[in-house]
Formats: C-alpha cells, sequence, structure tokens
C-alpha cells in the first residue's frame, strides 16, 4: 500500500509539473522565433508567467506537505480554541470573491474546548475545507461550520449543500494529487495536507456524503486541558 501511494504521488507530480513545464517550453519557443507582435508576445510572457507560478504553487504545498510528517517544535505542547480559530478563518474567507454569495453559519459551541497544535496549524485545515466547500458549491450557497463535543475529543464539522462527492473519489480523497475540481483549479494537495496535520495532532479527519445531498468532512481532535502536561502531548 505505501509502494502504491508513492506510485500515485510520484505520477501526480509529473503530472501536475510536467503539463505546465511543457506548456511553458512550447510558448518560448513561439518566443524565439521573433515573428510573433508585441500584443502577441506579450500574451504569452503573461502566460510564461501564469505556468510559472502554478509550478511554485504546487512545488510549496508539496514542500508544506512533506514536511507535515516530521513536524516541528511548534506544535509541539502548543493548544488551540478551535472555536475562536473558526470565527476568525471565517471572518478571513468571508470577504473573498469566492464567498460573496455563499452564506457560512458557525455554530454555538456551547461549553469551550481547546485541542492540540497551533492556531495556524488549525487555521490551515479549517482554510482548506472551507475554501472546498465553497468550490463544492460553486460559489452559491449555505456551509454550516459545528462542533461535536465528547469525552476527550471534540468534532469540527464542515458541511455544504453542495452536491456532495463522488463514491469512487472518497476511498482515496485524501491522497496527494486526488481532485474533484476540474484540470488547473486545484492540486489535490490541501485535503492530504489536512488529512497529515490531524493525524500529526493525535486525531483524525474523514468524509461523508450528506442525505439528501451535499459533503460532510469531520476533523476529530483529542481535547486538551488549559495547561497540558507532558502526558497530554
Amino acid at each position: 500500500e505505501k509502494l502504491a501511494s508513492v506510485g500515485r504521488l510520484s505520477a501526480g507530480v509529473a503530472h501536475e509539473i510536467g503539463n505546465p513545464l511543457a506548456a511553458i517550453l512550447g510558448m518560448v519557443e513561439l518566443l524565439e522565433s521573433g515573428d510573433l507582435p508585441h500584443d502577441e508576445a506579450t500574451e504569452l510572457v503573461r502566460r510564461i508567467r501564469g505556468e510559472t507560478e502554478r509550478i511554485h504553487r504546487i512545488i510549496r504545498e508539496l514542500l508544506d506537505f512533506a514536511s507535515q510528517g516530521r513536524d516541528s517544535t511548534e506544535v509541539v505542547g502548543a493548544t488551540s480554541d478551535p472555536v475562536a480559530v473558526a470565527r476568525e478563518t471565517i471572518a478571513l474567507v468571508k470577504p473573498q470573491k469566492a464567498f460573496r454569495s455563499v452564506e457560512v453559519a458557525l455554530a454555538d459551541a456551547g461549553t469551550p474546548a481547546l485541542v492540540a497544535g497551533t492556531e495556524s496549524r488549525l487555521s490551515q485545515v479549517l482554510l482548506n475545507l472551507l475554501l472546498n466547500a465553497a468550490d463544492a458549491i460553486d460559489g452559491k450557497g449555505r456551509i454550516d461550520v459545528r462542533f461535536e463535543l465528547r469525552e476527550g475529543e471534540i468534532d469540527i464539522v464542515v458541511e455544504d449543500d453542495g452536491p456532495g462527492i463522488d463514491a469512487a473519489v472518497l476511498p482515496t480523497l485524501f491522497e496527494p494529487f486526488v481532485t474533484t475540481k476540474p484540470v488547473g483549479k486545484g492540486t489535490g494537495l490541501g485535503l492530504a495536507v489536512c488529512h497529515t496535520i490531524a493525524t500529526r495532532l493525535g486525531g483524525s479527519i474523514r468524509a461523508e456524503n450528506r442525505d439528501p445531498r451535499g459533503a460532510r468532512f469531520i476533523v476529530t481532535l483529542p481535547r486538551q486541558s488549559p495547561n497540558p502536561t507532558s502526558e497530554d502531548v
């Protein structure tokens, strides 16, 4: 299974980086001909820049994904308030164009709870889930964020009223480069990063389809005391 995952990761890297590289090479050859009008040459340079930025984004996200496995001391012993993080993350995305026609509702969590990890790590997970949900509903609909507290655990639930997730994709949804977005619209690394962060923090993440429609993502994390001891981390 590990070898198969490595194979899919390698194939994903080759595909996601190979395609824009091939496009860049083709456009450079056109520029080298020297026969293009100024406006067309300028447009090619703009497209080359866009493809280069795409490669840069993929490599940055891939390195971010890889670094989660090793992690760093910044998360060791740290705790964060998931409700406060969710509130701040929602405030961050709501002004964005993709959320102008999206209602994002944050449910009252009731009893406060802390979870392991820094606010930045938890925000990264929530940000990815919110952006994915906005894409799924095509920028028009509703996203709900709520919390379910249990003995020793807390579920952070992000759900939308979109078309749901293809059943064929669900088993591999959290693997690198698995995406349901159109070509060029996503790298397929966001959910893989979410999975790695949640696992590193002693938790998990899973996805399921809602009835009658929509998708639901549940991040389960261990609850922490306000002043964690060495046994808590």
